[in-house]
């Protein structure tokens, strides 16, 4: 409860937080457990952080991943939502697993922008540690999550969700409430926007 309290530590960097994603360069694959393994004591943004980075590389055009993730996603927001302490995820999806090459080459090239990102990120806007914006944030990350799903039958507009979600996560993770409230606000055009399109097929039809 760092925000609430207004310490202005953060919990981790974002470049700390693709480290931890980043298999080692002769791993041929690494499954969710591994990842879980090294993210589940650091709360749950690092732990959406995960499936919503990978979903935003070049891995989510592969066929079932934006799917996976966005499950992934949908059960570790729920978990919020719920009031869990510790995240948890099925036998089923820990067990499946990420070619690591792929992933290596994605955080490799992302580390350099991370460290500039991060001078960025400092521990601000306490407020949105508060139990209803955590709602918010969780919910919005659910729905994300959600719509990933019937969204890989179009290609990379699953990646406009998992976006959302990844900066909601490293907002979470990094204690910056302002760039939680950013993917918030972008999940909640995203949403608004989707509405207004569907009216206007309706319309049309």
């Amino acid at each position: 409860m760092k925000m609430l309290h207004g310490k202005a530590e953060r919990s981790m960097t974002l470049y700390e937080l693709l480290g931890k994603m980043q298999p080692k360069p002769d791993t041929n694959s690494m499954c969710f457990a591994d990842f879980w393994q090294a993210l589940e004591k650091r709360g749950f943004g690092p732990m959406l952080a995960m499936p919503a980075f990978i979903a935003s590389t070049p891995i989510g055009a592969i066929p079932g991943v934006p799917s996976l993730t966005g499950v992934t996603i949908l059960l570790i927001a729920l978990q919020i939502l719920l009031g869990r302490r510790h995240p948890w995820l099925p036998n089923a999806i820990m067990k499946l697993e990420i070619e690591g090459d792929h992933l290596h080459t994605a955080v490799t090239k992302m580390k350099p922008y991370a460290l500039r990102v991060d001078r960025f990120l400092i521990p601000r806007w306490f407020f949105m540690r508060q139990p209803i914006f955590r709602s918010l944030i969780a919910l919005s990350c659910a729905l994300c999550g959600l719509i990933m799903v019937p969204l890989e039958l179009v290609p990379f507009m699953g990646l406009i969700p998992a976006v959302a979600v990844l900066i909601m996560a490293i907002g979470m993770a990094t204690d910056d409430g302002a760039v939680a409230l950013l993917g918030l606000s972008i999940a909640t055009c995203g949403f608004l926007l989707r509405l207004s399109g569907q009216q206007i097929m309706q319309g049309l039809t």
